[in-house]
């Protein structure tokens, strides 16, 4: 059975949403892309709200870096599927595939964070 590459791009999907999940249990600085997923969702809820509120609401700052870490992700995804989706239905699942494990070891492994926030 063939998998269409739009259900395998929500499968993606869903996996990149379920990662922010793990995003709180990092220690240390994280990597670069960790750094950016959630130090940006705070520094926006702190920016729309106050600094005070940004630090004891975690529900709502986790629910900006879902959004986040989902749109980081879509970004280079969408020229990926939107490319190939049609005419190379298995390439588009393939590397939609590659792509969503190649971005969840740049959240997690890749490109630490050395120098703090």
């Amino acid at each position: 059975m063939r998998l269409r590459p739009v259900n395998v791009l929500a499968g993606a999907g869903c996996v990149v949403t379920a990662s922010t999940l793990l995003l709180p249990r990092v220690t240390g600085y994280g990597t670069s892309l960790y750094q950016l997923v959630v130090l940006g969702a705070w520094s926006l809820l702190a920016h729309l709200t106050s600094e005070t509120y940004a630090d004891s609401h975690h529900p709502a700052l986790w629910t900006i870096a879902t959004a986040i870490n989902l749109a980081l992700f879509l970004i280079p995804e969408a020229g990926i599927w939107l490319a190939s989706r049609k005419r190379l239905p298995t390439i588009c699942s393939v590397a939609t595939c590659l792509w969503c494990g190649f971005y969840l070891l740049l959240l997690f492994r890749l490109f630490p964070a050395t120098d703090g926030p």
